[in-house]
Parts: C-alpha cells; structure tokens; sequence
C-alpha cells in the first residue's frame, strides 16, 4: 500500500463533511452540528491547549445507530475541511482523553477524520460493552460504520489508546508495556528510548520471523527510537473482537494503534508525528 503526501493537498477549499454515504442509511442518523455548540469536556481541553483555535477548519456531525445486539452507539465524527482527504483516526475509549486530543491535533496537521465514541467519558459503553473487543462478525453494523471512514482512502487503519502506568508483573497497573519481551499473549515488546508505555503497536497474521511487515517496520521504529509492540495476531490469539483482528482478517489494510499513558499528550503527538514520517517515506 502507498501512502502519498500529495493526497492530502489535493484540495484547499472547504467542502461538506465526507461521510461516506452513511448520511443516506436507513440504519444510521446524522446530526451535523456546529463545533462552537458541542457540550464536549475534550473539546474544551483542546480549545484550551491551543489544539483548536478560531483559524480551525473543522467540522463535526454526531452519527447514532443502533448494531446487531440492540447496542446504540454515538460516534462523532470530526474532518479537516481544508484537508477532508487525508487518514482516518479512531479513539474507542471516551475514558482516553489524551489519545482524543492527539487526534484533533493530527487531523489539524494531516487532515482527514477523527473518530470518537460517546460512552459518557468511560471506557465501558451502554451495555457493559469495550468498543475495542466488539469487532465481532455478530455485530458487521458497529465494524462496517467504524471502517467506512477508512476503506475509501489510501491509508492504514490507525486508532489512538491512552494506558497505564508500568505493567501488572511489575507491580504497576498496566498491561500495555514495551519493555517486557511478552506483556501479553501474541505481543512482543521492543523498548528503544523514553518510557515504555509509550509505543506504536503493529501487526500480522505472520510472527515477527516470517513477517515481511515486521522486518520493515521494526527497523524503521529502532532508527526513530520509537517504542513498539509487534502484535502476532492468530484466529483464537486471545485477541477476538479487537479492531487489529477485525483488520486483519477482513481487509488488506495495515494496522497502527499509537499508545501513549494517560497524561502522556505531548509525547502521543510525537509517536502520531513519527509515524507519519515513516508512511510518507514509502
């Protein structure tokens, strides 16, 4: 897959949100709404860190649908309208409000979408339901609206995640950590630099000693520094319903997931910033 930088300039004049035709599904309602008006705590962070000034040129709709379990989901949907082609970024977690600001910055940067769930600021949704394992062939509603914003472009599937400090086996409260050689089941830590809840992690149906992906990208991230994850992804792997799994198995998309431990902002911005040099280098 290549990713062109010039995609994302092919347009420098503001034209209606791209919703990719879910606007016109008897499944989904759309509201589109001023972001001056929205009653969001993220977006009043990022009015105030500067993220969002009064030269933004974003535009948001709220898209509510109900999926296969009787589930109602709210996702807003946030585009650069002077850059409406660029990537996709997804924030699952309504709890993760880092990883929400770095995608209102990237997508002021790169242009493009920025997804987030409304679940009242939990990471546990209406139903008891984590938005990240319910990528589920049951619920094909929830996966298909989520990945229309990213199988109509030429960029991979990116989602941001905010973790916890240090891992359990080490007495801390996470279980994303790039120290460890396994922090957990089908992952493989590689630590470079910084602190090594902050890493990228990527994935393949192949392990990392057959993986073309992996031996592309694991020299990239050691040259930039870049903490990551090598994530082995097997059909009972212990990872059913994640979007990486989902990814794998259903497109021919790569898959990026930019961690960053809560109140790590500054250094999500960064990883989003590096990786983005790298996809531009191919």
């Amino acid at each position: 897959m290549k990713f062109l930088l010039a995609c994302l300039f092919l347009t420098s004049v503001s034209i209606a949100q791209e919703l990719f035709g879910l606007e016109d599904s008897a499944f989904h309602t759309v509201t589109k709404s001023s972001m001056a008006n929205l009653m969001n705590p993220d977006l009043g962070r990022a009015w105030e860190l500067g993220i969002l000034d009064e030269e933004s040129t974003i535009e948001s709709s709220l898209i509510t649908f109900k999926d296969e379990s009787g589930t109602l989901w709210k996702l807003q949907v946030y585009q650069n309208t002077n850059i409406p082609n660029g990537p996709t970024f997804f924030v699952p977690h309504d709890n993760e409000n880092d990883a929400f600001l770095s995608g209102m910055s990237a997508i002021q940067n790169f242009g493009g979408h920025l997804l987030s769930l409304e679940c009242d600021e939990q990471r546990i949704c209406d139903g008891g339901i984590d938005p990240n394992r319910h990528f589920l062939p049951n619920y094909p509603t929830f996966s298909e609206t989520i990945l229309a914003f990213y199988l109509n472009k030429d960029f991979p599937i990116i989602t941001l995640h905010n973790n916890h400090d240090s891992h359990v086996s080490l007495g801390g409260s996470g279980a994303i950590y790039s120290k460890l050689p396994y922090p957990y089941k089908g992952g493989q830590g590689f630590y470079h630099s910084g602190d090594p809840d902050d890493l990228i992690i990527y994935t393949d149906l192949r392990p990392s000693r057959r993986s073309l992906i992996f031996e592309h990208y694991s020299t990239l991230f050691a040259e930039k520094s870049i903490n990551s994850i090598f994530e082995y992804v097997t059909p009972n792997g212990g990872l059913s319903g994640h979007m990486s799994t989902y990814t794998l198995f259903n497109t021919d998309y790569e898959y990026f997931n930019i961690e960053a431990q809560h109140g790590h902002l500054r250094e999500q911005i960064e990883l989003t910033d590096l990786l983005f040099e790298i996809l531009f280098l191919n």
